[in-house]
């Protein structure tokens, strides 16, 4: 690439944040001033501001990277729905009746977005980390996020009122009467079919591709798992407390939120920036969720035995929960080593893997004399532990005394 066209594109990347940044400050002033901040409203300006701010990143350091590209792509498109909110709505404070123009911009806008949230999921799974596989499975996946956006596409083009919330209802300049499409429950019924189909295709794929992967890749997998991993477990979470109202609104705007994780871990995974600490996420947060819940079941067994069958002999409430405290604080050590230790041992294999390659070399070059085979053995210990692309040892002779 020329000079001058690498300049520009350099700074095209660093520009396109800026926009998104400041169309996002944009559109929470005017959901704010029109009180009309929602979770959605949330989402697409995060969204807006994470994936173009990481696609252009990865696409400016890493040129041509496919899920750097679809990050980008997101993040414009994002942008895209936003300003066409922005003009729907200032056309909207004008007097009289939203003009059909408005109309359309809105239904535009609203278009693009379904479409960017429902296919974004599964075509950044299919293609992380390295691109899509070639596979049958793959191949399905396209179809049905081609699919699902063309069921989306033909949805806007139902005629009748838009009702979206955020403009006054009027008709839909853009509705096609005779086409066949689907009402609007249908639409959502379909689409989530067939969303459902192509994510179930693309976990299997990432899958697989752990599997087959070196540890650089399976490292970059278990980065983007993770946020997947977060939004899962907040939505199993959010029909768990279906009884609680409070709790449960709670859960579901993070877990409305929680997709803009995606894109945080894909710019660690791709820019491979401290890439193995997820291990040590996963392990801390493993082992001190089990360390809890052990001292909490103990402290708790504890007062229940020192409050009733040993009642008469402790005197009270306030001994049973001073000596149940104390043997919680006694066993903290002890059952965080056993548990950390467990634990790493299963989910933090990088620190674990790397102990025992040293000690394997500590324990065969104990009584090794023979400088080859030392040698061969330190360049084997490093390609083990990280994996190189290539590896050498260059010794420095000394004089001969």
């Amino acid at each position: 690439m020329s000079g001058p066209r690498s300049v520009r594109r350099h700074r095209v990347l660093v520009a396109l944040p800026l926009v998104a940044a400041g169309v996002a400050i944009v559109l929470t002033v005017s959901a704010a001033a029109g009180d009309r901040l929602s979770e959605d409203l949330w989402l697409g300006i995060g969204g807006m501001v994470a994936f173009t701010t990481v696609g252009a990143m990865i696409e400016d350091r890493r040129p041509g990277q496919v899920v750097g590209r679809i990050c980008l792509t997101i993040g414009v498109l994002l942008i895209v729905s936003g300003i066409l909110q922005l003009a729907t709505v200032t056309l909207d404070s004008l007097p009289g009746r939203l003009p059909p123009l408005g109309a359309a911009l809105a239904v535009v806008g609203s278009a693009i977005f379904g479409v960017v949230v429902l296919v974004s999921g599964p075509l950044l799974i299919s293609r992380f980390p390295d691109g899509r596989e070639p596979s049958r499975s793959a191949v399905l996946v396209d179809v049905l996020l081609a699919l699902s956006a063309a069921i989306m596409l033909l949805g806007a083009l139902r005629p009748g009122p838009l009702e979206y919330g955020w403009i006054e209802p009027v008709d839909n300049p853009l509705g096609v009467a005779g086409i066949p499409v689907l009402g609007a429950d249908d639409v959502f019924a379909v689409a989530f079919f067939t969303y459902g189909l192509a994510s179930i295709l693309a976990f299997v794929g990432l899958i697989r591709r752990y599997i087959r992967g070196s540890s650089v890749v399976r490292a970059q997998i278990r980065w983007f798992g993770a946020a997947i991993g977060t939004s899962i477990a907040l939505l199993v979470l959010m029909f768990l407390t279906t009884g609680n109202g409070a709790l449960n609104d709670t859960v579901w705007r993070a877990w409305i939120l929680s997709p803009l994780l995606a894109p945080l871990a894909i710019g660690v995974a791709i820019m491979r920036y401290r890439l193995y600490e997820i291990d040590r996420i996963v392990s801390r947060t493993i082992s001190y969720g089990v360390i809890s819940a052990t001292l909490l079941v103990i402290y708790a067994g504890l007062i229940l035995i020192l409050q009733g069958p040993l009642g008469a002999i402790t005197g009270g409430d306030t001994v049973a929960v001073a000596a149940s405290t104390l043997v919680a604080a006694a066993l903290f050590q002890p059952v965080r080593r056993r548990t950390q230790a467990a634990v790493d041992h299963r989910f933090n294999r990088a620190r674990y893997d790397s102990e025992r390659t040293l000690d394997a070399l500590a324990a065969r070059l104990r009584d090794e004399m023979d400088l080859p085979i030392v040698s061969s053995a330190v360049v084997d210990a490093v390609v083990q532990s990280v994996e190189p692309t290539a590896a050498s040892l260059w010794l420095r002779l000394g004089r001969a005394r």
